[in-house]
């Protein structure tokens, strides 16, 4: 029997997660007997729309199933439609065009569906994680990833609901784009301190989307301490989102990262997923959801509060 043919694609090389994802597929595929070819998009979305269109379109062995985390998904509607309907299935990673009702009756006989963590639980740990590092209430700015993903609104939704509920007061001062990369994350927050530092706005923590794009906030604190000569930028707090053993976590425990929270990698269990279906004629689920987990737990968490909050307040 030759290998199920799978492509993944993925946004961005330079995003740790996004290796990482990577990693384990190609870890997965080996033991699961799966044919796996990896494409990065360099997070740009009509180069990622290429790559699929030559792939299933061009190729001389196109694939059977496509995986796709979308730079922007949608890009991706009308051609996850007439992919799917010339007999490649199609599975989306941690967000989707919202079509795989659609997808599934198109045809039945490929997989298609979404597998994802919990995008709107992931921003619920980070307003559980505020609260415990702020038990009085503090005043934050956030790194959201690229504006138009589905996954960025919905971490920011579960963030905002989160910090709504009853308790000491977080007041959201700002929202940064920061597009998903550490670069956009530095330089958009950068150009937000440099106007309100000099104002002298009251800033307790920068809450990031992702560890990657924490570094970037990081570097952002780290060079304004120096340029706007305010040693407290350098000493607030930053939480990412990811939690990679050697990344985000690595820097909790350093003391570098307030908090983290542990995502699940999705392209696995997607993997899974195919070849029990062309193996067992197992369907996949419509939407597979993930949990996701804080990283430290909250007793932790709380007593490194008081850390925090011991060290100079930028205002």
């Amino acid at each position: 029997m030759n290998p199920i043919a799978v492509r993944l694609f993925l946004p961005d090389a330079e995003n740790p997660y996004q290796r990482w994802q990577a990693a384990e597929a190609r870890q997965l595929a080996r033991r699961l007997d799966l044919g796996l070819d990896v494409d990065f998009a360099d997070g740009d979305f009509a180069v990622q729309v290429r790559q699929i269109f030559k792939a299933t379109r061009h190729d001389a062995a196109p694939p059977q199933v496509v995986v796709v985390m979308p730079v922007q998904e949608a890009a991706l509607k009308s051609l996850s439609e007439s992919t799917v309907g010339l007999g490649i299935g199609w599975v989306y990673l941690n967000r989707s065009a919202g079509n795989v009702d659609v997808l599934k009756k198109t045809n039945a006989k490929v997989p298609t569906g979404l597998v994802s963590p919990d995008q709107y639980e992931i921003g619920r740990v980070q307003a559980r994680q505020v609260r415990a590092l702020f038990p009085e209430g503090a005043q934050i700015a956030c790194v959201q990833g690229r504006v138009t993903t589905s996954s960025a609104e919905a971490r920011a939704a579960g963030l905002r609901d989160g910090l709504a509920e009853r308790g000491p007061r977080v007041e959201i001062l700002t929202t940064i784009d920061g597009n998903w990369t550490a670069r956009d994350a530095e330089a958009g927050l950068t150009r937000w301190l440099q106007l309100m530092v000099p104002a002298r706005l009251r800033v307790d923590a920068v809450v990031c989307q992702s560890d990657f794009m924490a570094l970037g906030a990081m570097d952002a604190l780290q060079g304004c301490a120096t340029r706007l000569h305010n040693e407290a930028l350098a000493s607030l707090p930053v939480l990412g989102c990811d939690g990679l053993a050697d990344v985000g976590r690595r820097l909790v425990d350093e003391g570098r990262l307030a908090a983290t929270v542990t995502v699940p990698t999705t392209a696995d269990k997607a993997l899974e997923g195919i070849a029990a279906f062309h193996r067992h004629g197992t369907a996949l689920p419509q939407e597979t959801h993930l949990t996701p987990h804080g990283y430290p737990d909250d007793v932790t968490l709380g007593r490194r509060g008081r850390t925090w909050l011991s060290r100079p307040v930028l205002t």
